[in-house]
């Protein structure tokens, strides 16, 4: 059996796994699927936004040296135009959008007008240019328009749509096996429970928080401890045939039916176990040999609280790295310690808290210093903070960063 003897630095941890996850591969989706994506390659604008000059305002397209006199005492007329052009002396009605007419150069909003029927008066001058919006204003073609590596928000489908792209090229979603280990656990969805088991959290907490980071869930069943190693190699190659990456919750640890380290040294390479991390210490990062290809497999812990935590800071930015973008931070306010939160050198500190706003400012108050198993401490949170290696705690007071749930 394999017992983690020396814990390693988070920072040296998230060193090692960003050396051996990459993005999985390229794939073009239509443009109503791309919302989520991470673009894989910059996108060129192949027409001009907007494609002619148009009107920014309801009113009259006119030109502008025909309205300089123009005041409310004094005003001029203008005949409607009947050719749909703009001559001397004439105007064309035009609604907000349309294309500007041949020959005006500027659009009299409404308010600034008095309907005479074939005429109108005009009440206040335009200069050229005034409320049209002109040809390549906002975008002109050959134009990069969004960078390879941005995640796709609902405005730049928009700007998709408005330069007609109709597919985009974007990296494919890393498709992520989860198995849980223990002859203590059952999957929830069983129909008949059985006496003195618990019931699987960690695969289903997983599967969502992978969804959320934008990959493929893959919940792949528990493998028991009666299958002892043989039982878990076979079930962790079956797993990666099918998945890029696989997260092993359970058997991490160094009890004596903890058989995970046993069966990833036999399968490829342990790159460390054991994480100055609390909680998530026996968290752990291995590279099995599958199909003559290196794949990764995260070793997690088997209390629910320590696999997020081990989650959140290991996983999550490989799993954006996969994605060919650059780890994206969760959301974050600062606020101040609302008491003291002990901590010791050495280590990294994953404390759970609620915030609290009082006279505009925010107090994060610790739910929970300790206890892995204590999902509760988790679903009523906030959100964490981490306290640093270098650090032994946080004093009342002190600014903090809070990361969102």
């Amino acid at each position: 059996m394999r017992i983690f003897r020396k814990k390693i630095r988070l920072r040296e941890a998230l060193v090692k796994i960003s050396e051996h996850v990459s993005p999985v591969g390229v794939e073009e989706v239509p443009l109503d699927r791309a919302f989520g994506r991470v673009l894989a390659e910059d996108v060129r604008a192949s027409v001009d936004v907007p494609p002619f000059d148009r009107a920014a305002r309801d009113g009259y397209a006119v030109r502008a040296s025909d309205t300089f006199r123009a005041t409310p005492e004094r005003p001029v007329r203008l005949r409607l135009s009947r050719s749909g052009g703009v001559c001397e002396g004439e105007c064309v009605q035009i609604q907000t959008g349309e294309p500007l007419p041949k020959g005006s150069d500027a659009v009299l909003m409404l308010e600034f007008t008095r309907n005479l029927g074939d005429e109108i008066e005009v009440l206040k001058p335009v200069t050229p240019g005034k409320n049209v919006s002109f040809r390549g204003e906002d975008v002109r073609r050959g134009d990069i328009v969004l960078r390879k590596g941005r995640i796709l928000r609902p405005y730049d489908i928009g700007m998709l749509a408005a330069i007609r792209q109709r597919t985009v090229k974007v990296y494919k979603k890393p498709e992520v096996g989860i198995i849980s280990t223990g002859d203590e656990i059952l999957d929830p969805l069983a129909d008949e429970p059985q006496p003195l088991k618990v019931f699987d959290s960690n695969s289903y907490a997983l599967a969502a928080l992978v969804e959320e980071a934008g990959a493929a869930p893959l919940r792949l069943g528990i493998v028991r401890d009666a299958a002892g190693v043989s039982g878990l190699k076979d079930a962790i190659l079956d797993g990666l045939i099918g998945s890029d990456v696989l997260l092993v919750s359970g058997g991490s640890s160094v009890g004596e039916r903890d058989f995970l380290a046993d069966a990833l040294t036999e399968l490829g390479e342990i790159l460390f176990h054991g994480v100055a991390l609390r909680p998530g210490e026996p968290a752990g990062f291995a590279l099995v040999n599958v199909n003559g290809e290196r794949k990764p497999v995260f070793m997690l812990p088997g209390f629910p609280v320590a696999t997020i935590a081990a989650f959140e800071l290991l996983v999550r930015p490989a799993l954006h790295r996969m994605q060919g973008m650059t780890p994206v931070e969760r959301p974050s306010v600062l606020a101040r310690a609302k008491r003291k939160i002990p901590s010791e050198l050495g280590r990294v500190d994953f404390v759970r808290v609620r915030l609290e706003f009082e006279a505009a400012e925010a107090y994060a108050t610790p739910i929970r210093t300790s206890g892995a198993g204590v999902l509760s401490s988790v679903t009523r949170a906030d959100g964490f903070l981490l306290i640093p290696e270098e650090k032994e705690g946080v004093e009342q007071g002190e600014l903090v960063k809070v990361f969102l749930f």
